[in-house]
């Protein structure tokens, strides 16, 4: 190799933007721009400290072998949606630490929309329902806790190491 070509494999993921740094809007309307969100198609419908409003349109890829969708999106959608509503709320990132998704009923096709409201708002930890619909329909409900992390962020973190 010469040096100039770059090794093969992923490009570097962009970091984080951390609620308040000043570095631009992070939870903007519109489609998630990276992570696992992005990969499944997470849309942001609205986005503050009281509430979050997530939509996503289901395809194939989000349904389990038989043919209803994965618990994995139902839970995924409840910790994004819970983890933006308390890094809005806190002014600062946080990391979901339990995550208790309970499934009402199966849905195959569709969209779904994820709503976030606050149960409790601590300094340190947050608590957060989630109300997953399709239509009217209630289809699934999570309660996610969240720990704000300190001002310093991930420090101890495994990518840090």
């Amino acid at each position: 190799m010469d040096g100039a070509t770059p090794p093969p494999g992923p490009p570097p993921a962009d970091p984080p933007v951390v609620p308040g740094s000043g570095e631009g809007p992070l939870f903007s309307p519109g489609p998630v721009p990276r992570g696992l969100d992005h990969l499944i198609g997470t849309e942001i419908i609205e986005a503050g400290p009281r509430r979050v409003h997530l939509r996503l349109a289901l395809g194939p890829q989000h349904l389990q072998p038989f043919g209803v969708v994965h618990g994995g999106v139902h839970a995924t959608l409840a910790e994004t949606a819970a983890s933006i509503a308390a890094c809005l709320n806190a002014k600062r990132a946080a990391v979901g630490i339990a995550n208790h998704t309970s499934f009402l009923r199966a849905v195959r096709d569709g969209v779904l929309d994820a709503v976030a409201t606050p149960l409790h708002t601590g300094r340190a930890v947050q608590l957060w329902e989630v109300a997953i619909r399709q239509d009217t329909a209630l289809v699934a409900t999570a309660r996610v806790q969240l720990y704000v992390l300190p001002s310093g962020g991930l420090r101890g973190s495994a990518r840090a190491r």
